[in-house]
């Protein structure tokens, strides 16, 4: 059974989450940056992600690429597919290539359908990898099975094997 403290602080966890977010929504960065640091101190792996790109793309504050890897780790720690991702997209966009594609396939063994998607074309197109269509295929069959996955993004692996399917 949980403690008092325990419910109070993931009650307080997610209120402030809640308000973090509906700051952003309203365009106060300043005000959403603040709440989301209280929530991610607290230990919430949604608000750790959430401040990991505010650091990552500068809202509100200097960008901070080693700042938005220490939320986003803290957030995969807890077992967060989204943060492994935005590691991977860190890593992409410093070129580190080696270090992107293993933080992108962490997110996939995880079942971060974006990252499936976007493993899959990789794989397609040979961007960053050689070409395996093989592989490609097995990423936007996850993708398709993913009950996290967006309709968008399934109705786009379902194109995506179907044009594979004439691909001998």
């Amino acid at each position: 059974m949980k403690n008092k403290k325990d419910v109070i602080t993931g009650e307080e966890k997610q209120r402030l989450f809640t308000e973090a977010n509906t700051a952003w929504d309203n365009g106060d960065l300043r005000k959403a940056f603040t709440l989301f640091l209280r929530a991610a101190e607290l230990g919430d792996k949604a608000s750790q992600v959430d401040l990991g790109y505010f650091f990552d793309n500068g809202l509100s504050v200097k960008k901070n690429k080693k700042k938005a890897l220490e939320w986003y780790h803290n957030a995969y720690q807890q077992g967060d597919a989204g943060a492994a991702n935005n590691i991977g997209t860190v890593y992409r966009d410093l070129g580190e290539t080696k270090r992107m594609l293993w933080w992108f396939r962490k997110a996939a063994a995880m079942g971060d359908p974006d990252v499936l998607l976007d493993l899959g074309k990789r794989y397609e197109s040979g961007l960053a990898v050689p070409i395996n269509l093989g592989k490609a295929r097995v990423f936007y069959r996850r993708v398709i099975a993913s009950p996290h996955a967006t309709d968008d993004g399934k109705a786009e692996a379902k194109t995506r094997l179907s044009e594979l399917s004439k691909v001998k």
